[in-house]
């Protein structure tokens, strides 16, 4: 029984500790990584002013009214990206560790003549220096000191990334200026072709010259990000002979927005690169050579691949002639809540009967992802003598008419108002049919 009632004491005696420890701990502050001193007591939003020298290369940049410029060694915009950048790291700065509170010889450390020296001012005046040496022993770290003082700490090595900006970092390395949502033309000209002519209508894009018809949306907008967004990658000394391959561009894009205009030439292409320049700055750029590619590219890249522009959805009627044979949907729209719309086959001098919904999606499906593989002239193709013509309503009062013949080798079809035909893949194609033969064909009668 004794042994019994000291077990229980002993329990309560453990039991009382650790409410007593967690009441305690809970109310220590949390107990993580001490943290460490700043190097700057300035908050990134503060910084206006930023002068760096790097490996002999002196840069300034300066934020006015909210947006940054270059000041030195040229005058002009800066790089947004690498100026927030740069600022967040100095702000960032922390001391790992004081190694010398008064240094003797800035030399042991690379600091006598610093590989990186950074300044900055504030909105009010205030401002602060620091000079980075060189790296510790386990590369982890990088000597620091003030200018003006004989401390040396430590601040992180990798730090030095976000430091270390020459004037081709912090300039603005796009290679045109254009307000990408007001564009509405783009030129293409190519040495020994018909000039591309592009435009944007009402939310689409069609293709102008040298012919007229649809444009592909997602590859005139793709190109036309890509040309927003293209950086140079390397600016070009164009003081000695060297052309570049820009005294006889291979291709020029303009954009145009309204009356406002900028244009691209392009160059030689080497090194996995392309030159460009553009006309208005005479200065000549390396860029990635997806953007050559792009300059290149036939008109045929530029148009519109799908041949029906109906959607599942919005289709209300079809008609499709076969030879002799004429089958012709249309779309019954519900009428009392939680039904389905329903599709109908009408026959002329007969009533209209109702059709197997998923036969019929099955078949809009298969009409709707029509696409061309490339173009061709149409002579020769036998689209004169069409296998199928295909007509579809939609979306209100849009009406659109395709004629597909299936020749050997190939299938080609045309647009109403479009020039030459286009080559479809044969199994799109036998596909379709087989779904229209699916809702047109008489089911066997049992025997």
């Amino acid at each position: 029984m004794r042994g019994l009632l000291s077990t229980v004491a002993l329990v309560l005696v453990l039991a009382g500790l650790g409410a007593y420890i967690y009441f305690v701990d809970s109310k220590r502050p949390d107990g993580g990584v001490e943290a460490k001193p700043k190097v700057f007591s300035v908050e990134r939003d503060a910084i206006e002013e930023v002068t760096v020298t790097a490996d002999g290369e002196t840069s300034t940049i300066r934020k006015t009214d909210g947006v940054w410029k270059m000041t030195s060694p040229i005058t002009g915009a800066a790089d947004d990206t690498e100026a927030n950048g740069l600022t967040s790291a100095i702000a960032s700065l922390e001391i790992n560790r004081v190694v010398d509170e008064s240094a003797a010889n800035l030399a042991e450390y690379g600091l006598a003549e610093p590989r990186i020296a950074i300044a900055f001012k504030g909105a009010n005046g205030a401002g602060g220096e620091i000079h980075l040496g060189q790296q510790t022993p386990t590369k982890s770290d990088l000597y620091a000191v003030k200018p003006g003082e004989k401390r040396v700490f430590l601040v992180q090595a990798f730090q030095e990334t976000a430091l270390a900006k020459k004037s081709f970092d912090l300039r603005d390395k796009r290679v045109l200026h254009f307000e990408r949502d007001k564009v509405d033309t783009i030129d293409i000209v190519q040495p020994g072709a018909l000039g591309i002519q592009l435009s944007r209508s009402g939310s689409d894009w069609v293709v102008k010259q040298p012919i007229q018809t649809r444009g592909d949306y997602s590859v005139i907008e793709g190109l036309l990000t890509r040309l927003a967004g293209a950086s140079m990658t390397k600016l070009v000394d164009t003081s000695g002979p060297q052309t570049f391959g820009l005294d006889k561009p291979s291709a020029v894009i303009t954009v145009g927005a309204g009356s406002a205009r900028a244009a691209l030439e392009f160059g030689a292409e080497e090194d996995g690169a392309v030159y460009v320049r553009d006309p208005a700055r005479q200065a000549i750029f390396a860029v990635d050579p997806t953007l050559g590619a792009d300059a290149k590219k036939p008109v045929e890249d530029y148009r519109d691949k799908d041949l029906f522009e109906f959607r599942n959805f919005n289709a209300s009627r079809v008609k499709i002639v076969r030879g002799a044979d004429t089958y012709e949907f249309q779309k019954i729209a519900a009428t009392a809540a939680n039904t389905a719309d329903k599709w109908q086959r009408v026959v002329a001098g007969g009533s209209a009967t109702d059709l197997d919904l998923t036969k019929m999606e099955d078949l809009l499906t298969k009409l709707t992802s029509l696409r061309a593989q490339s173009f061709k002239a149409a002579n020769g193709t036998g689209i004169d003598k069409p296998t199928v013509v295909i007509s579809a309503s939609y979306d209100g009062d849009k009406f659109e008419q395709v004629q597909v013949a299936r020749g050997s080798p190939d299938v080609v079809a045309s647009r109403n108002g479009e020039p030459g035909v286009a080559v479809l893949d044969t199994t799109s194609f036998d596909d379709m049919m087989t779904a229209l033969n699916s809702i047109v064909t008489p089911a066997p009668t049992a025997p």
